[in-house]
């Protein structure tokens, strides 16, 4: 393969790998959770720190690419390596989320600097910055469902294990001389494009619902297990990739309110799901994979058209990117979390009726009632598991049996309806944030024709 052509792919998937990190562990959360014996506020710092180091540092990381951008990406690409093997080997939550900070450092030298160096493999900034924006799109659609994958296949630990190898081979095709500051081309000079990156921001705030929320629906809502929730979640990234293969139609204004519209109907119809089931979550993550690869293209190709240098351009459209991700989570999690006490405690109101009027026998039925008290000790912000109580009081056949099975459809039923009912705010606050954004973006066309 010609040299040029390997060094852009190299770069692409090295962009995509630390961008799909921002959500490749999402699915291996309720793993992480349980491994660490932390709550659900806590484990979403997995997710929240990396994206709020890589926000802080993707500025300083242009910056400094800027100088030596070969160099700064292949110590971004060992550092991110060294700190994912961390990430394997942690010890303790602290530990994690620690190394999860040194990854996402990395990740904003590799970020940063391969915007530097794409013009050159590419043969223009226009190919570069699409390519940037195309690879950081799939990457972040990609993520949970390959997460997922290597969650259930092996453990979650070989998510982190599998990236080290993948950083440092991508070290092997950083070649070639690379222009300086002072003999690059710039084609114009500003202060970064506020509107876009606020748009981005926005967009990336609502992306949080559906590559976070909708997998904890999945797996904590409706006990899917990992691998059956990244099947369920692939439809995102199936369709994000369509989005990029369907041409470059329209200008980038319309492309990106086309996304966000996409997004804020396909997190609309999460928050309004007729019923607790995968099904249901097609056709809205089909909408939001579409509108991703639509709106975080356009708009960091927006963001980044006719700004000098734009590594340094790349880095504050990173920073507004994650930080809108760690904004959604901030705001997000206490409104889902309270939700999911109140909807669990509805629940178990309906689940002790029903209970109570089930026509088993008083000594099961005493016996399952305490099997599910004991179920229900420490919960904080999850739904029960109640199949281990009903599994212990199974009745050996017999007339009770129908009884039986009835009064466990019911239960898990009133679980079923109490996750999706606890999601649905957080999913229609979500869907604002994405609508939000049509206005910068309407402010941004006016100002400058695209």
């Amino acid at each position: 393969m010609h040299a040029p052509r390997l060094e852009t792919i190299g770069l692409a998937v090295a962009v995509g790998m630390v961008l799909a990190d921002s959500s490749v562990v999402i699915l291996a959360l309720p793993e992480i959770l349980r491994d660490y014996d932390i709550d659900i506020p806590q484990v979403t710092w997995v997710i929240t720190s990396f994206n709020l180091v890589l926000a802080l540092f993707a500025v300083p990381a242009a910056l400094l690419g800027r100088r030596r951008p070969r160099e700064v990406c292949a110590l971004g690409l060992i550092v991110f390596a060294a700190a994912s093997l961390g990430c394997a080997l942690a010890p303790s939550f602290g530990w994690l989320v620690a190394f999860r900070c040194v990854q996402a450092i990395g990740g904003a030298a590799v970020v940063c600097a391969a915007l530097e160096l794409l013009p050159r493999t590419t043969g223009s900034e226009a190919r570069a910055v699409a390519a940037w924006a195309s690879a950081g799109a799939l990457g972040a659609a990609v993520g949970p469902a390959a997460g997922g994958l290597l969650t259930e296949a092996i453990s979650w630990q070989a998510i982190f294990i599998a990236q080290t190898p993948t950083a440092l081979l991508a070290i092997l095709v950083l070649r070639g001389p690379v222009p300086t500051a002072a003999d690059a081309r710039i084609s114009a000079s500003g202060r970064p494009r506020l509107w876009p990156n606020l748009a981005l921001g926005l967009v990336s705030a609502a992306l949080t619902a559906a590559l976070f929320l909708l997998v904890l629906l999945l797996i904590e809502g409706w006990r899917m297990s990992p691998i059956q929730a990244a099947a369920t979640v692939t439809v995102m990234p199936v369709f994000a990739f369509a989005a990029a293969r369907l041409g470059r139609f329209g200008s980038l204004a319309v492309r990106a309110a086309a996304g966000a519209v996409l997004i804020g109907g396909g997190l609309a119809a999460l928050g309004l799901l007729p019923g607790a089931g995968w099904g249901w979550t097609v056709l809205p993550q089909a909408l939001v994979g579409l509108g991703l690869g639509l709106a975080l293209a356009a708009l960091t190709e927006r963001a980044l058209h006719g700004t000098s240098p734009q590594a340094v351009h790349g880095g504050w459209t990173m920073a507004a990117r994650h930080a809108g991700v760690v904004i959604g989570l901030l705001i997000l999690t206490p409104v889902f979390t309270a939700a999911l006490d109140d909807q669990r405690d509805r629940a178990l109101q309906s689940g002790v009726a029903a209970l109570l009027d089930a026509p088993i026998d008083p000594e099961r039925k005493i016996a399952l009632g305490q099997d599910i008290a004991g179920t229900l000790q420490g919960l904080d912000a999850e739904l029960p598991d109640l199949a281990p109580a009903f599994d212990q009081n199974e009745p050996a056949g017999g007339q009770e049996q129908g009884a039986f099975d009835d009064l466990r459809a019911t239960l898990t039923d009133e679980i079923d309806r109490a996750a999706t009912d606890a999601f649905s705010a957080s999913f229609l606050l979500a869907a604002s944030f994405a609508l939000a954004a049509l206005i910068p973006i309407a402010i941004s066309r006016r100002r400058v024709a695209l």
